[in-house]
């Protein structure tokens, strides 16, 4: 087999191995992240590089089930030296909790705090907002003097 086809077969089944056990999958983890991905398709404006990820795993995806169905046979190379790189650098992201669907995970919980933050502070913003309200009034009715 092509060297550049061998290592590029090495770091894809490393990071479908590393995407397995981010997912909880039995089996098959970059299937089950490109799965994840397009289950959540409004993400897209919420994580920079979701789109780029995207289409790189599928393109992964893609190259190595080429490799994998022709086996011994190919002589040419079906991938880059820049694939095999990018499959690296993505799995040292997912390792890092920096990957799109961990980004995805980060910014969620973060919108859940600050929801519950806000429902928290709603009954003491209501007061002032009627605190404010009651000024207004009163300053409308007892602060112009009639001419």
């Amino acid at each position: 087999m092509n060297k550049l086809n061998t290592l590029f077969l090495n770091e894809y089944r490393n990071l479908d191995e590393i995407c397995r056990k981010k997912l909880k999958a039995d089996e098959k983890g970059i299937a089950k992240y490109i799965e994840t991905m397009e289950k959540a398709p409004e993400t897209k404006a919420k994580v920079s590089v979701w789109e780029d990820d995207y289409h790189t795993l599928c393109k992964c995806m893609h190259i190595y089930n080429v490799i994998d169905l022709h086996d011994n046979k190919l002589r040419k190379s079906q991938c880059t030296k820049q694939d095999i790189a990018w499959l690296k650098k993505f799995a040292a992201r997912v390792e890092k909790g920096a990957d799109s669907i961990s980004k995805l995970e980060k910014y969620e919980e973060m919108i859940t705090k600050l929801k519950e933050t806000l429902k928290k502070a709603r009954p003491a913003a209501q007061n002032i907002a009627i605190g404010c309200g009651v000024a207004m009034v009163v300053s409308a009715v007892f602060g112009k003097k009639k001419k």
